[in-house]
C-alpha cells in the first residue's frame, strides 16, 4: 500500500473520530471537498503545507497523521484471519465498533460453549 493511501486512510479515521464530514473539514481548511476526498483515497498527495493545516484544524500533532504502522502491519499480517477481520472492521464508524466490542465477549463465550459441547 502506498504512503498516500496510508495517509489518506489515517486522515479519514481522524476526521471521522472528530465527527466531521469531508465538506466540514474542507471548509475549516479552506479547501475543496473533492481535494479532501482525493487525499483520503490516496489519489492526491498532501503537501507539507496541507499537512500542517490539516493537523491544526483537526487538533492533532503531525505525527498522529502519520501514525499508521499498526494499520500497515495488520493489512500485511501473516495471520490471514486477523488480516481478514481487520479489513472488515477498518471502515466501521465508532458506533459500529462500540457495538462490536460490546458483543465480542458474548460471542467468545458462545463459541466456547459450542466447542466444548
Amino acid at each position: 500500500m502506498t504512503l498516500s493511501k496510508l495517509f489518506g486512510r489515517k486522515l479519514k479515521e481522524i476526521r471521522e473520530s472528530k465527527g466531521l464530514t469531508q465538506q466540514e473539514l474542507a471548509e475549516l481548511c479552506d479547501m475543496q471537498t473533492n481535494s479532501i476526498g482525493m487525499i483520503e483515497i490516496g489519489q492526491r498527495a498532501a503537501s507539507f503545507a496541507t499537512v500542517e493545516i490539516l493537523a491544526d484544524k483537526l487538533g492533532v500533532d503531525y505525527d498522529e497523521l502519520f501514525n499508521f504502522k499498526e494499520q500497515y502491519s495488520m493489512e500485511r499480517s501473516d495471520d490471514k484471519l486477523i488480516s481478514d477481520l481487520y479489513k472488515e472492521v477498518k471502515n466501521f464508524d465508532n458506533n459500529m465498533l462500540k457495538y462490536m466490542v460490546s458483543h465480542a465477549k458474548s460471542i467468545r463465550n458462545l463459541v466456547k460453549k459450542e466447542v466444548q459441547g
